[in-house]
């Protein structure tokens, strides 16, 4: 018998002819979505890091962190103790530069201590200034 030869079908291939018209609207579609707002920025002078009269009067409170010790104003308390004299300050009801409270860290405290004087700070109504050294 004798083999037949069969012809080969060529190779589907993929209709590109849309894919022109496709680039295009996405590229339309791009640039009417960009927004094209310029950024501005505004020049301010900082003022120098002299304290004013008024601001060396007022004290505020500062809670360091020295491993497991807490100190409020240079004082040992604890956890419960701080809550205590953060209450009694009424920071709740002060404003601006008055309900912040300085919070210093060395690098032995625990996250469960930290997370405890940050959490009772907030709880107190004062606002945490996080005291870094320069290195």
């Amino acid at each position: 018998m004798a083999r037949r030869r069969q012809a080969r079908k060529p190779a589907p291939e993929v209709p590109v002819s849309s894919f022109s018209d496709i680039a295009f609207l996405l590229i339309i579609f791009f640039i009417l979505a960009t927004t094209l707002v310029q950024i501005k920025g505004v020049v301010h002078e900082i003022p120098s890091g002299e304290k004013a009269e008024a601001q060396e009067e007022k004290e505020s409170a500062s809670v360091q962190l020295q491993g497991s010790k807490i100190l409020l104003n240079e004082e040992h308390v604890d956890i419960p103790e701080l809550r205590k004299r953060l209450a009694k300050m009424n920071l709740n009801k002060k404003k601006g530069d008055e309900k912040v409270v300085l919070l210093e860290a060395d690098g032995m405290v625990t996250y469960q201590t930290y997370f405890d004087v940050m959490s009772s700070i907030s709880a107190a109504g004062g606002v945490t200034a996080i005291v870094q050294e320069e290195k």
